[in-house]
């Protein structure tokens, strides 16, 4: 056994799927968990992926199936072809997952194992440091994790690359050496080649201190996540969600910026990536002192802020224009969802009830229902009242304003708007404007 190898992730019985590049690391974690085959009652499968970036990657491929044939071990081999946007890295990232996830899936196997260590990790987070990430992403390269319900572990995490070098000379294994590695073009090989030893150099022991910074991020996210998630529980998704903003603000203000970042990765199917000012800027939205507030990302997820409550959704919102002539006694549904209905009988079972009182039929029909428009004011018994100040004197939310039906008698004046103005009429007799929010 090698130091710092995580025997606990693996459980006796498991089947695993061991991903393999063909490189000293994978070679290396295939020795030790061939070793523990017998002794655990594993059953072990191989699976490997060609990224075809370079010639030699056919070799690896070889390599890994004779060795898999050698030990007669199932092994799996996928080939990406070149149909990918600009970022490559992600493209293989995720075709490599769905491929193990599929071997995984299709073989009743349990667990996929990754030969990442403490190496990686180290690079990883310093990497992101570097370039900005979450507090989630801050944590690095976890040990176990999860890919469409499937468990995914790393017992090499905690082992450095130089133990891994020496127990590979010390037990002959034979691997694959990718000469990209030895390069500068690759980001993280740039790390590995010149800050590590720097670090190294510093404090022969930096792996230990990344590997306990990586630790505490981990226990404080999985305290925020916690948080997080019993929130998140008690509402409903859909392709909208509405808060009351004291709600998130009774929050810490990580755990506010935690459900900001679940409710749009919900919403959006983690299709948008926040960078730290889209953060700042959806703060300083939520705690805006203005009625109205709106906000947008990438043209994917919109904002609204509409006096107590926020508004998260996946389409912009535009108002449904209408302009409904009702002539006569009849129930109509309106464009935006409304249900009217002209009647001469009270209707209880709808929510807002309107009784005109009148002397001559003839001067009541055609009435009219429509949107809001500008210019549009009230009488009130003390003279006109616009009613844009209105609404805002009663905290009605822009949204709610736009779609609220608005009835004009047959002289264009408002004479109904449900829940907000009836106007008072005389006469002998009576007809009801009836109507329920679809």
């Amino acid at each position: 056994m090698i130091k710092g190898f995580n025997k606990k992730l693996i459980e006796n019985n498991d089947s695993l799927l061991l991903a393999l590049s063909g490189g000293i690391d994978s070679m290396v974690m295939l020795d030790i968990i061939e070793k523990l085959k017998n002794e655990m009652n594993l059953k072990l499968y191989i699976a490997h992926v060609d990224h075809q970036k370079r010639i030699s990657s056919k070799d690896d491929r070889d390599f890994v199936v004779e060795t898999a044939n050698e030990l007669n071990i199932p092994c799996f081999v996928e080939s990406l072809e070149g149909d990918y946007d600009d970022n490559f890295h992600d493209y293989a990232h995720k075709k490599r997952y769905d491929f193990f996830y599929k071997v995984a899936k299709d073989n009743n196997i349990n667990k996929i194992v990754l030969a990442h260590n403490a190496n990686d990790n180290a690079e990883t987070i310093l990497m992101r440091l570097n370039r900005g990430s979450s507090f989630e992403g801050y944590r690095g390269i976890l040990e176990k994790a999860e890919y469409k319900g499937i468990k995914i572990i790393r017992p090499l995490l905690q082992v450095s690359r130089s133990d891994i070098e020496v127990y590979q000379q010390a037990n002959l294994i034979p691997y694959q050496n990718d000469p990209s590695n030895d390069m500068d073009d690759y980001t993280r090989n740039r790390y590995r080649h010149h800050l590590l030893p720097i670090l190294e150099n510093e404090n022969p022991k930096f792996l230990e201190k990344f590997a306990q910074f990586s630790y505490y991020q981990t226990l404080s996210y999985e305290l925020i996540e916690s948080i997080s998630e019993a929130f998140l529980s008690k509402l409903v998704f859909d392709d909208k969600i509405v808060i009351k903003i004291k709600d998130i603000l009774n929050n810490q203000q990580i755990i506010q910026i935690e459900l900001i970042k679940r409710i749009i990765n919900r919403l959006t199917d983690n299709k948008v990536e926040l960078s730290f000012q889209n953060i700042l800027d959806i703060l300083n939205l939520i705690n805006n002192e203005k009625p109205h507030v709106e906000f947008e990302i990438e043209n994917k997820i919109y904002l609204y802020k509409s006096y107590d409550n926020i508004v998260f959704q996946t389409s912009k919102y535009q108002p449904i224009e209408y302009n409904e002539l009702i002539d006569n006694y009849k129930e109509i549904s309106l464009p935006n969802g409304y249900l009217v209905d002209i009647t001469k009988n009270a209707n209880k079972n709808y929510g807002f009830l309107y009784k005109l009182c009148y002397n001559n039929l003839d001067l009541i029909f055609p009435l009219s229902v429509r949107n809001r428009q500008d210019g549009d004011k009230i009488k009130l018994k003390s003279g006109t009242k616009k009613l844009k100040d209105v609404f805002i004197d009663k905290k009605i939310p822009k949204k709610e304003r736009d779609s609220l039906p608005i009835f004009l008698d047959k002289t264009g004046e408002i004479i109904f708007i449900p829940g907000i103005y009836s106007k008072e009429t005389t006469g002998d007799n009576e007809l009801y404007i009836c109507v329920q929010k679809g």
